[in-house]
């Protein structure tokens, strides 16, 4: 399946000028974004300065595996004429399941994902673990197992394509980030990697250092959330290892929320947080 992970950190998931910068600014449509179209997210994200987004899976924006080739074309052409890069689908596909026939669906889907994904110009889809399975008297190591030879099989499948997967650090058990650097060894391809999703069992001691250099190498992508808020999350102590690491990759900002919040407000906010966080890695 070839070599553990991409050459250098994050390198391919970033293009164009953004490769110019360590850490590029986007947003992941849930769930501050969940009601908006592809035109609304484009002039919102370029109005305040986020150049990336993670179209997430069942929102207002429509963009699945059931557009037509017209209709991908569409959406294609929206973000190619802007300066926002449509970088990754946040599928909600999983593939911890004990029961084959429930795997199997969230495979044909993975490809459905990533044939849209090739289609629509994007780097990756973002899938996920969503749990463990011990209360079935399944061993852990037999659900880890699966996910990544789950993943390897679909990064021989996105690799022709140049679609990548990121397996979000999620779920019941799942998130314990060893647990997903057992995933990424077992996966062992160069189209597989993690999306860092900043979650607080991250943290030891007051720091993301352990976990952080445990898997560094296989981040493709960061799910951040409200970067002015250091109590809730480490945010100077990440952006100091992302320094060392050398790593590079997008930093998509997933925040909770709704249709009432003042988004563009929040949105502006969330950039002066992330360029005055950028200074840490000068």
């Amino acid at each position: 399946m070839g070599s553990a992970a991409l050459a250098g950190a994050g390198s391919d998931s970033v293009s164009g000028e953004s490769k110019k910068k360590k850490v590029t600014l986007g947003l992941v449509t849930y769930n501050v974004a969940k009601e908006w179209d592809v035109p609304t997210i484009i002039a919102r994200c370029s109005a305040t300065g986020f150049e990336a987004v993670e179209l997430r899976t069942t929102h207002a924006h429509g963009v699945e595996p059931t557009l037509t080739p017209e209709e991908r074309k569409q959406v294609k052409t929206e973000f190619d004429a802007s300066k926002v890069k449509l970088v990754s689908l946040g599928t909600a596909c999983e593939y911890d399941s004990p029961d084959a026939d429930e795997l199997a669906k969230h495979m044909q889907e993975s490809k459905e994902f990533i044939d849209l994904a090739q289609d629509l110009g994007c780097v990756a889809i973002k899938v996920r673990p969503n749990h463990l399975h011990e209360d079935n008297g399944i061993p852990v190591e037999t659900t880890l197992k699966q996910i990544g030879s789950s993943l390897g099989e679909l990064g021989e499948y996105g690799q022709p394509k140049k679609i990548q997967l990121w397996l979000e650090i999620h779920g019941r058990g799942t998130s314990h980030v060893p647990h997903c650097k057992t995933i990424m060894e077992v996966a062992n391809h160069p189209m597989v990697g993690l999306t860092w999703n900043c979650n607080k069992n991250d943290i030891v001691d007051g720091s993301v250092r352990q976990n952080w250099m445990l898997v560094h190498k296989w981040v493709r992508c960061l799910h951040i959330h409200d970067l002015w808020d250091e109590e809730s999350y480490p945010w100077t102590d990440l952006f100091q290892l992302i320094k060392e690491t050398n790593w590079r990759g997008y930093a998509l900002w997933e925040r909770g929320g709704g249709p009432g919040d003042d988004a563009i407000g929040l949105m502006n906010r969330q950039k002066a947080a992330f360029d005055e966080l950028c200074k840490v890695l000068k």
